[in-house]
């Protein structure tokens, strides 16, 4: 019995969807945003539903962007498919950004370093290399400035050409051109789909590894990230009561 998946990517300033028919792409989509709440993302995932004349009933799984990347887009989408899976009763998977841009770019390197704009100046990156055909992380997911990459690449890849592929260029193609010789350097974005087959090819009918309530966003820069302050009730005049 084939499996209907629906998966979102919005990691990056490109949201990406896309609707899979067990490990078939039935429909994917991209819409780029220009401000930090990603408006029209439940939009977004109507309209590709009515296009495939689908309703979110049908979906049997979905997949979800862990992050690393942009804090407030990471916690909408997650936060939208963790109210659709437990309302419809459905399992929600989560996976890395950086796993899905190195995917898609092998087996086209022997290693590739997947990249994402962190902002501040700082590149999100991991580092992959095939094995037995299949991409296998080398590193964990980093948080490092151009020269610290750069560095990293020396010391870990002597004389060894890396694929960079992913968000964080053209932005920093210059940048790392001038640091070292070693980078090919190649824009993408992370797609939905990679990340949906990435998912099936590795739970197939298993559930997911984190239970849905422990379901979180990947933040590898955490002071950035901070829960909002409770109200403190002692305090009057900070709330008004209509009689």
């Amino acid at each position: 019995m084939t499996k209907l998946t629906l998966s979102l990517d919005t990691a990056t300033p490109v949201q990406s969807l896309a609707i899979l028919n067990d490990s078939e792409v039935w429909f994917e989509a991209f819409a780029k945003t220009n401000t930090k709440e990603g408006p029209g993302l439940l939009s977004l995932v109507d309209d590709a539903l009515k296009h495939c004349g689908l309703k979110i009933s049908d979906i049997d799984r979905f997949v979800v962007s862990r992050g690393p990347g942009a804090f407030t887009g990471l916690r909408v989408s997650m936060a939208m498919l963790k109210s659709l899976a437990l309302t419809l009763d459905r399992p929600l998977y989560a996976g890395s950004s950086l796993d899905a841009l190195a995917i898609d770019a092998m087996p086209s390197a022997t290693v590739v370093a997947a990249c994402i704009d962190a902002r501040r100046g700082e590149i999100y990156a991991a580092f992959y290399g095939m094995s037995d055909g299949v991409p296998v992380a080398q590193s964990e997911e980093l948080l490092m400035k151009p020269e610290d990459l750069a560095a990293y690449v020396a010391r870990v890849y002597p004389g060894q050409k890396i694929l960079c592929t992913g968000t964080a260029f053209p932005g920093y193609s210059k940048k790392l051109a001038g640091l070292t010789d070693q980078l090919l350097c190649r824009p993408a974005s992370p797609k939905a789909s990679v990340l949906a087959k990435r998912v099936v090819e590795k739970y197939g009918e298993r559930v997911p590894d984190v239970a849905l309530e422990a379901l979180e966003p990947k933040y590898i820069r955490l002071e950035d990230f901070e829960l909002p302050k409770p109200f403190d009730f002692s305090q009057p005049g900070q709330f008004r009561h209509d009689a």
